[in-house]
């Protein structure tokens, strides 16, 4: 019960300034007769039609889904290569000159190649954001398992604990906190190649269903897609903030102790 009263204590403490926000925007809109910026309470209410009743299989599903999928066979491939990489030096010098060219590219930038490549379905979708997501976890691990504490490592040569032994009781839990450093990035990056992909080359998603609605003047229907990001990325973000907690309860618990 303290645990749970803390956590509501850091929540209320968290959103006063998005509540205050709102509370603003609420009001100062009342009144307005601007087509661009429709009063919130309008906004409100197409938001709960749009999103409760009509569009959340049709737009919301499909970009959680490739969001996920993507996100996932990004971190399947990035951590295995990130922590050969760390432990190796000679597979470093051959292989993060490639990383280092290739992250330069911006994610989005090549999300027409992909249509090229793959077309327009999930595929093309889910290929852009595992590239995108791939390389701040990969280089997050790689950099989490080489700085591994170099007094760990004597004592754990003193113990006389063979290579894997040293690489799965010491250097990937040393890293985790740095891994997890890089995971959240990725799922940040990942989250917007998964909205931008939908606006280039997709007829279903939130991204779609923006364009879609502010190409046609649904000024209305605009803004509730918007909003509608914000708030999944907002509950997306604390969910990624519960799973690290839970993954890494000891090093949390080191923090406090500091």
């Amino acid at each position: 019960m303290r645990r749970i009263g803390r956590w509501l204590l850091a929540v209320l403490i968290g959103g006063w300034l998005p509540v205050l926000l709102i509370t603003w925007w609420w009001n100062a809109s009342a009144d307005s007769t601007d087509p661009f910026f429709p009063p919130l309470h309008a906004i409100w209410e197409q938001f709960q039609y749009n999103w409760i009743w009509q569009f959340w299989g049709i737009h919301v599903m499909p970009t959680l889904q490739n969001l996920i999928v993507g996100f996932l066979i990004a971190v399947v491939i990035a951590i295995p290569l990130g922590v050969v990489v760390g432990s190796s030096r000679t597979t470093a010098t051959y292989v993060e000159p490639v990383v280092d060219f290739i992250r330069s590219i911006p994610p989005v930038a090549l999300v027409p190649i992909f249509i090229l490549l793959l077309g327009l379905d999930s595929s093309m979708r889910i290929a852009s954001i595992t590239f995108a997501a791939s390389f701040p976890i990969l280089l997050n691990t790689i950099e989490g398992v080489r700085a591994t504490n170099v007094v760990l490592l004597d004592t754990a040569m003193v113990f006389r604990l063979t290579r894997n032994q040293i690489l799965w009781r010491v250097r990937l839990p040393n890293a985790m906190p740095t891994v997890f450093a890089g995971l959240q990035v990725g799922f940040q990056i990942a989250f917007i190649v998964a909205i931008a992909s939908e606006i280039l080359g997709s007829g279903f998603g939130l991204g779609a269903f923006t364009l879609i609605a502010t190409d046609s003047f649904m000024i209305l229907d605009a803004w509730t897609g918007v909003m509608l990001l914000g708030i999944l990325g907002y509950v997306l973000n604390l969910v990624f903030d519960v799973v690290e907690r839970i993954s890494l309860r000891w090093y949390f618990g080191q923090r406090k102790l500091v």
